[in-house]
């Protein structure tokens, strides 16, 4: 079930998190004119990699890694690494 988030149309965020493909058909049916421009797009796991990729989206942060095994630590390690630029 997708959730109606109509009301967020003119709200914007730095990074946008994905846990699942569902969310990613979330983002595309309650935004169909969505444009990433700036906002980061991370996420967790291969099959919300897949469905972000075959959104056309870009992935700036990606769950789990050897190095960054939870959504928090990579969050963390890429905010780090954009903070030192």
């Amino acid at each position: 079930m997708i959730s109606d988030l109509s009301d967020l149309r003119n709200v914007y965020y730095d990074v946008l998190v994905f846990f699942s493909p569902s969310g990613i058909e979330s983002l595309l049916k309650n935004f169909p004119d969505f444009k990433q421009n700036e906002t980061r797009i991370a996420v967790f796991g291969n099959s919300t990699v897949e469905a972000a990729t075959e959104a056309g989206l870009r992935i700036d942060i990606k769950a789990p890694t050897p190095e960054t095994p939870s959504m928090t630590m990579a969050l963390q390690k890429y905010i780090t690494s954009v903070n030192k630029k």
